[in-house]
């Protein structure tokens, strides 16, 4: 559970340091033991990272700071010179444990006390480090590798930042090039757009590789708030705030109220906006943006625990596969015993031994069918000697398409094109289905599912247990 926020804002240049916020010693584990608390002050902070760089930025408000503290921390918009530049670094987090979740340049500083309040606040606006203020000016002959470029231009004009992970950059310049001008805006172009720099990290990942760091899994037990939210190719989820997230980590959705959008995902981006306070509550929200996959045909199906990329994780510049795990179990579609499993069988009608793609469910008639996993209906009507059938399109999972034909059905309740959840009913057993010579294809009522892979007949109890 998250308990106790803290806070420690330092603002720093070649000159003088202020900290406000907590203080104390780090103990062995890298817990802070607080020996003086000025964290009762109020802060207020919205901070943005992502990989967009334009977006990475830092807005915080500290209320009634003494005058002497506001002095310091004050920064005139119109600073040319840079060695008069202020940094500032945000730490943030729970019961002592402190954690970076912001580091830039403070591109304005003030102070100022809105009409009728008592209240003075200081302002601080902060860009992240290195992303507009650095220039770069090289030559590279032609056999140099695009990540011998990439190292040298950001060693050698990014000082403030750290090269982290490198993904799958491959490929080698064909002729003499020359890079000059903004430092990011040319190893973005080195990259493809694929770069992008994270609390002072600067990370390489291609559109199918996150970081290699644990994969948290979020819940309504532990901080999801709303229900995610689908925008495009994004998923939009907010949370309680999470300090620890960084840009191009998988991060994990488990809801129980919504389980269409449970499974893994990239962190595209996210929002901090969070009030701690001695004297109230406050809010603390963290709203993370996620790719959920491209805008194909079905892609807005639900990925039922999985991603929907088959996604590469990057750590430094070792590159290895994602061990993704299906967190839906599918459910049972209706009452009753198998009788007739997948495989081989002799055909009840014809008595011609033949393979049975599915299994049969013996039930009553109009006993009541339902979707054993989420879902986008496919199709939904007669079906020659398959009677009334429904087929579902249930997304990716491991890397393959899965789908489901559930058939010789009484009745339907759903049409075509409608997303249902797991558990909704479609419909109820029957016998019904025809030849072409119009005998009929089933001898009583039952339900007969098929599970397919990539167009290819599974046995359905790989993903139902019955």
């Amino acid at each position: 559970m998250k308990f106790q926020a803290i806070y420690r804002v330092t603002v720093y240049n070649q000159d003088s340091t202020v900290i406000i916020g907590a203080r104390g010693e780090e103990d062995s584990d890298g817990n802070l033991k607080i020996v003086q608390d000025e964290a009762r002050l109020t802060c207020q902070f919205s901070v943005t990272r992502g990989v967009i760089s334009g977006t990475n930025k830092c807005n915080i408000k500290l209320y009634n700071l003494a005058p002497s503290t506001r002095d310091k921390i004050f920064q005139d918009a119109f600073q040319p010179y840079f060695e008069n530049w202020k940094y500032v670094k945000l730490e943030a987090g729970y019961d002592g444990n402190l954690t970076q979740i912001f580091l830039g340049r403070i591109m304005q500083a003030y102070s100022h006390r809105q009409g009728g309040q008592t209240d003075i606040v200081t302002e601080i606006q902060a860009l992240a480090y290195d992303i507009f203020d650095c220039s770069a000016s090289y030559t590279f002959e032609a056999g140099t590798t695009y990540k011998e470029a990439l190292q040298t231009i950001s060693t050698g004009s990014m000082p403030n930042v750290k090269l982290e992970n490198v993904g799958n950059l491959e490929g080698t310049f064909k002729t003499r090039t020359t890079f000059d001008g903004d430092a990011m805006e040319n190893i973005s172009k080195l990259t493809g757009g694929n770069a992008f720099v994270d609390n002072n990290s600067l990370n390489v990942l291609m559109s199918n590789e996150v970081i290699d760091v644990p994969v948290p899994v979020i819940t309504e037990a532990n901080g999801l708030l709303d229900t995610p939210d689908r925008r495009g190719a994004n998923l939009e989820v907010k949370m309680l705030f999470e300090p620890s997230l960084i840009v191009g980590q998988l991060l994990e959705i488990k809801s129980g109220v919504s389980p269409i959008f449970n499974g893994q995902y990239k962190v595209m981006g996210f929002t901090h906006d969070c009030t701690i306070s001695g004297n109230d509550a406050g809010s603390r929200i963290t709203t993370v943006n996620l790719f959920y996959g491209a805008q194909l045909p079905g892609a807005e199906i639900n990925v039922s625990g999985e991603n929907q990329y088959n996604f590469n994780k990057v750590k430094g510049y070792e590159i290895s596969s994602v061990n993704t795990i299906n967190t839906q179990k599918w459910v049972k579609p209706c009452r009753g015993r198998i009788s007739s499993p997948f495989g081989w069988r002799v055909h009840p009608i014809t008595k011609v031994r033949t393979y049975h793609k599915g299994l049969d469910i013996n039930a009553g008639l109009n006993t009541p069918i339902k979707a054993p996993a989420f879902g986008r209906v496919t199709f939904a009507g007669w079906d020659g000697p398959n009677g009334n059938c429904v087929r579902l399109d249930h997304g990716v999972i491991n890397g393959k398409r899965v789908t489901s034909t559930m058939i010789h059905m009484s009745s339907i309740c759903v049409s075509k094109g409608i997303s249902v959840q797991q558990g909704d009913a479609i419909g109820k057993v029957g016998s019904t289905g025809r030849y072409s010579n119009g005998k009929p294809s089933s001898t009583g009522p039952h339900l007969h599912i098929s599970v397919y892979e990539n167009g290819s007949a599974v046995n359905p109890q790989k993903y139902i247990k019955i």
